[in-house]
């Protein structure tokens, strides 16, 4: 990705099922930012990301913050796999012409500036794909529908993916044309890629960008951006 032109998509359009509240999380509050925004301010920072499409729901009332000029606002689909592909196509048509294209989850507000900045200038020698991602530490058991434990999955070589995740917007646009034409539902954008065999590579970044799924998720969370 030697074209230093980087654009992002902030993923906020999900209903927050698991998480089980009345009011889906991305707006949910923390030290008095909703997790779009706290995103949006991640991103930014790096200085070197020329627009964002913040993908939120059909319904949503959602505004961005006024001091951001490069905010475009993409309606979401009903699964993950719709909102990434609606909100590449709208990137498409509105001829922002995008190089490389970062995608982050709002539900991830401890992503560290860091981080983010080390997956850009590792993009540099990387023609399809990058993502932050951490070994897996604990033991991985596969369960049945009773909770019993059916097989034992060696962790050697397995990782968490993380977000951001950076590609080349036109292989990426490629793999989702693909996968949507297939009717095929994919977990996150390295899914996607590896489905067109291109190759990703991920990068080992801070343990503690998690993400928001369940309620004591957010107790994690506000106790690391508390550290900061």
């Amino acid at each position: 990705m030697k074209n230093k032109i980087y654009d992002a998509v902030i993923l906020a359009a999900g209903k927050s099922q698991r998480y089980n509240s009345s009011k889906p999380k991305q707006y949910l509050k923390i030290n008095s930012k909703n997790l779009i925004n706290i995103a949006i301010e991640k991103i930014s920072e790096t200085k070197k990301i020329k627009n964002i499409f913040v993908v939120i729901d059909n319904n949503s009332q959602y505004k961005a913050p006024s001091k951001y000029s490069n905010i475009f606002l993409v309606k979401g689909g009903a699964t993950r796999t719709k909102s990434v592909f609606n909100a590449l196509r709208f990137a498409l048509k509105s001829n922002i012409q995008s190089k490389n294209i970062i995608i982050h989850d709002a539900a991830r507000p401890c992503v560290d500036i860091k981080d983010i900045n080390r997956l850009l200038d590792h993009s540099k020698s990387i023609r399809t794909g990058i993502s932050l991602g951490y070994p897996l530490t604990n033991a991985l058991k596969k369960i049945n529908k009773k909770s019993t434990v059916v097989s034992n999955i060696k962790r050697d070589n397995l990782y968490m993916s993380f977000t951001p995740q950076l590609f080349n917007f036109s292989k990426l646009f490629m793999a989702y044309s693909d996968i949507i034409n297939k009717k095929i539902q994919v977990d996150d954008e390295i899914e996607a890629m590896s489905l067109l065999n291109y190759n990703v590579k991920i990068i080992k970044a801070s343990v503690g960008n998690i993400k928001l799924t369940y309620q004591d998720d957010l107790k994690v969370i506000k106790l690391l951006m508390n550290k900061k």
